[in-house]
């Protein structure tokens, strides 16, 4: 099998003559990746470092049901709960009501309405059993716990009415009922789905805003969620299949993570549009996070995106990070004990991660950050769509960063960011790409144009940050081309040369 390997040389002459102002190089790779785009990772076959897991370990085919997609009910067949202070109503059998706290006890579809100042909606059905509570512009604020309360059932659909508003709200603390450690405005023991075409207001000035501790899944609705902790979390799984979202949280807004289970913690996204203002990370889980489609835009966040695997086919998606933009890191329990075994084999350092893979096949990503721009403890790999990247003001980071492998198979990469910490892609690569450390540092405003000998524009792309370094590629460059990248001012002139590995 034929290898390539892309190499940006500076024209010797055309610099020393025309007094271009820049340097274009690529820098040793630290190991390398190869294989196809549909099959596994893994290095030259004479290296150590191999990714031996698929890229995605979700099963996107049976993710949503029709009942999780469908957020259908028929009114006029659905038992009807009341909400008043002091007297709620309901004509169902099974539905218990104590005070203000509505207890729904058998199986079915439930459409609720009214407010409740200071009360609760409890779950707790056979464990085989599934309820469908309909809400139809209720208003229900619990002081102390969560105003909707899974504690026991196989499943519960949350659908929001046509039209309707719905509130949901805890008062600030959170005291024991029982033994599960309620901590959320609304929290589930079992699997939970959110659907309708309404709308639903969390607000959890302690704790969390939705916590499924199985699997979360929203198909449809519009949701503005305010909270301490983490504002979406389901400890098996997150996935999104459409839906509106604008979350502000304390920690993160989308969150998976079991650590109890080292095969849990994904989230999936579909599609739907996300407005996502946080301390923490825009979204974290454990093992993967996989963006198909839609808007995501993640204004303030820690990290951006933070799991194992980082699969980004489709969507348009904005970052805005004070550390890392997106992170590729394998927190699983076994490797972190084993990370703590091995330190000592890697001077002192955590040994890189095998396992954990940034890879990029369509859609449009940008990144302003002010840590790495995209970090991958392990490989990182671009095959497709448009990715635009900020890296740190500060010499301490770059724009990329990888401790393993770096590949470009496809697809537009622009990552500007500081010239001594810059790294450039691997040798494996089967698409040209350039490295260009300028003289000086470039503004803000800043334009970066890829020009093709005859003077034809390539690529075009305006750096909204100070830098001195980026990487550009893109399907153009090809072999024997003689390149002008234009950075500002200053211009560099290469040449793209093949060579069989």
């Amino acid at each position: 099998m034929i290898q390539y390997k892309f190499a940006a040389v500076v024209l010797a002459t055309a610099l020393f003559l025309t007094a271009c102002s820049g340097t274009a190089q690529v820098l040793p790779e630290r190991s390398t990746m190869e294989g196809d785009i549909a099959g596994e990772i893994m290095n030259n076959e004479t290296e150590n470092n191999v990714f031996e897991g698929g890229y995605s370990i979700i099963d996107t085919e049976n993710l949503f049901s029709k009942r999780d997609l469908g957020g259908t009910y028929d009114e006029e067949t659905c038992e009807i709960i009341t909400l008043r202070d002091g007297g709620s109503t309901t004509g169902s059998k099974g539905v218990e009501i104590d005070g203000d706290v509505v207890t729904i006890k058998e199986e079915g579809v439930y459409l609720m309405e009214g407010a409740l100042a200071n009360g609760m909606i409890i779950v707790d059905v056979n464990k085989e059993q599934k309820v469908q509570l309909v809400l139809n512009g209720i208003n229900v604020r619990s002081d102390t716990s969560a105003p909707i309360y899974v504690k026991q059932a196989d499943k519960v659909f949350l659908t929001l009415a046509d039209k309707s508003e719905n509130m949901l709200a805890n008062g600030g603390s959170f005291l024991e009922i029982d033994d599960n450690h309620i901590d959320a405005v609304i929290f589930s023991k079992d699997d939970l789905t959110l659907n309708g075409t309404g709308s639903l207001t969390v607000s959890a000035p302690a704790g969390h805003g939705v916590v499924s501790k199985n699997d979360l899944v929203i198909t449809g609705g519009n949701y503005e969620i305010t909270a301490a902790s983490h504002g979406l979390s389901g400890k098996d799984s997150v996935a999104v299949a459409n839906g509106s979202f604008r979350v502000t949280a304390g920690k993160d807004a989308v969150h998976s993570v079991n650590d109890d289970d080292d095969t849990a913690g994904w989230v999936y996204i579909e599609d739907g549009t996300f407005f996502l203002d946080v301390q923490g990370d825009g979204i974290e889980a454990m093992n993967e996070i996989n963006i198909a489609g839609g808007t995501l835009t993640v204004a303030k966040s820690d990290e951006g995106l933070e799991a194992r695997l980082i699969n980004i086919s489709g969507g348009v998606i904005d970052i805005t990070a004070s550390d890392d933009g997106i992170n590729a890191t394998d927190k699983r329990i076994s490797t972190q004990e084993a990370e703590v075994e091995n330190v000592q084999d890697f001077g002192g350092k955590k040994a890189p991660h095998n396992d954990a893979n940034i890879h990029i096949s369509g859609g449009v990503v940008r990144i302003d950050a002010e840590g790495d721009g995209m970090d991958s403890n392990g490989h990182l790999m671009v095959s497709g769509g448009e990715t635009y990247v900020l890296g740190s003001s500060d010499a301490g980071d770059g724009a990329l960063d990888y401790d393993l492998s770096a590949v470009i198979m496809g697809g537009i990469v622009v990552a500007a960011g500081q010239s001594n910490m810059a790294v450039n892609f691997g040798s494996r690569s089967t698409q040209g790409f350039i490295l260009v450390n300028s003289m000086s540092l470039q503004q803000a405003g800043t334009d970066v144009i890829l020009l093709d000998a005859d003077g034809k524009e390539l690529l075009a792309h305006t750096i909204e940050k100070s830098c001195n370094s980026v990487v550009v590629s893109c399907p153009a460059i090809v072999d024997g081309g003689t390149y002008t990248l234009k950075m500002g001012t200053e211009e560099t002139q290469v040449t793209a040369t093949f060579h069989d590995d």
